[in-house]
């Protein structure tokens, strides 16, 4: 599989409107990626990228950039502030999207947060169960 890299402007006064633009965007971008991920993990990791980005700009200080690179073997998220304040990213999102792997974060002026999250789930950890009644393939 080619890289397939997308990228969403998020404009300061659209903060209102983040989980929809993102979660609409998401949807499409995971599709048209061709991504192996299986469509549980794209939802999960759609999940906590709706709260990444409320977490970072839903402030409406500043514009912000969303972008999304998927390979064969990992999604990564890379969410930029375009602000010139301090801003502390609050990265947790609670336990339920089973994103345990490695978050960066530069917490300054610009900031900006990379996640990874890789297809194949090492041994170790158990692939998440879901605990809620939905059908996840019906939502994508």
């Amino acid at each position: 599989m080619e890289n397939f890299e997308k990228s969403l402007e998020i404009k300061a006064a659209q903060a209102s409107t983040i989980p929809q633009v993102v979660g609409d965007w998401w949807k499409e971008i995971s599709k048209q990626s061709n991504s192996p991920a299986t469509p549980g993990k794209l939802y999960a990791v759609g999940n906590y990228l709706v709260q990444l980005v409320k977490n970072s700009l839903s402030d409406g200080k500043s514009d912000g950039k969303v972008t999304a690179i998927f390979d064969d073997e990992k999604i990564k998220i890379i969410i930029e502030d375009f602000g010139t304040e301090e801003k502390e990213i609050n990265l947790n999102v609670k336990g339920e999207y089973g994103m345990k792997e490695s978050i960066e974060s530069d917490v300054y002026a610009g900031s900006k947060v990379t996640i990874i999250k890789y297809h194949i789930t090492p041994v170790e950890e158990e692939e998440e169960t879901w605990q809620s009644g939905r059908n996840f393939g019906q939502r994508m």
